[in-house]
């Protein structure tokens, strides 16, 4: 068994996780990706650089169904602009504007993370702060509103797959994804996600994935090397 390979459940009441080129994206990803993920890591053991995780091998299974809504509220367009008060002191609030965000309901997932290539202080403090649950920072799930809980499971059996194709419980990549007929009854999107980021938030390794939004169904894809059985699930890092 892989001692390196460790899983937790990921909770909240609700999740944003909108595109990293823009802060403005009303949008979210399904699911977080490792950028998020590696955010949360350096949340729980006060690593603000972390950036500094980018060995990390990360994957996501979803335990819910993705439900979302649509948050509004209200702002004032250029309010920080030169024209924020007028002479009497009041703010100029002639250009009103409303900002729509999507929001997850009610997320939950398992993360899989591999720590193999990680600096073993990190992931010393990695694995301790999760089984205690302590975190050194707020930790959060895209956005700050979102404060997110987490609970350590236990792997008790974790196997490399050496077979050529596999029914994957986690996303996949969308080179590996294979399309079949038993894949009529699944809810499917593909994203195309940041892998790694450098430090001043540079996103890059952007990598396509098909994920299944329901909870409990599988995927049909092809092994690319990097699979595990994990207490029977069957887990695609990356």
């Amino acid at each position: 068994m892989n001692s390196d390979i460790i899983a937790f459940k990921l909770t909240s009441d609700y999740a944003h996780f909108s595109h990293p080129a823009t802060i403005y994206s009303s949008l979210t990803y399904p699911v977080p990706p490792k950028t998020a993920i590696m955010g949360f890591l350096g949340a729980i053991i006060g690593l603000s650089e972390y950036w500094k995780l980018e060995n990390l091998l990360y994957s996501v299974k979803i335990n819910s169904q993705i439900r979302k809504k649509i948050f509004i509220f209200n702002g004032i367009k250029f309010a920080l602009a030169t024209n924020f008060k007028l002479e009497d002191g009041y703010q100029n609030s002639s250009e009103k504007k409303q900002f729509y965000r999507e929001l997850i309901c009610n997320p939950s997932y398992t993360i899989f993370l591999n720590l193999q290539n990680i600096d073993d202080e990190f992931k010393r403090q990695i694995i301790l702060n999760l089984k205690e649950h302590k975190t050194a920072f707020t930790p959060y799930l895209g956005i700050n509103f979102c404060i997110a809980d987490f609970e350590f499971i236990e792997v008790k059996n974790c196997q490399k797959i050496t077979s050529d194709t596999l029914k994957a419980s986690s996303f996949v990549l969308q080179e590996d994804f294979i399309f079949e007929q038993d894949n009529y009854e699944a809810r499917l999107t593909s994203v195309r996600m940041a892998c790694n980021v450098e430090k001043g938030r540079i996103f890059k390794d952007f990598k396509d994935f098909v994920i299944e939004i329901n909870e409990g169904k599988t995927l049909n894809a092809k092994n690319s090397g990097n699979a595990y059985n994990i207490d029977n699930e069957v887990v695609c890092f990356v």
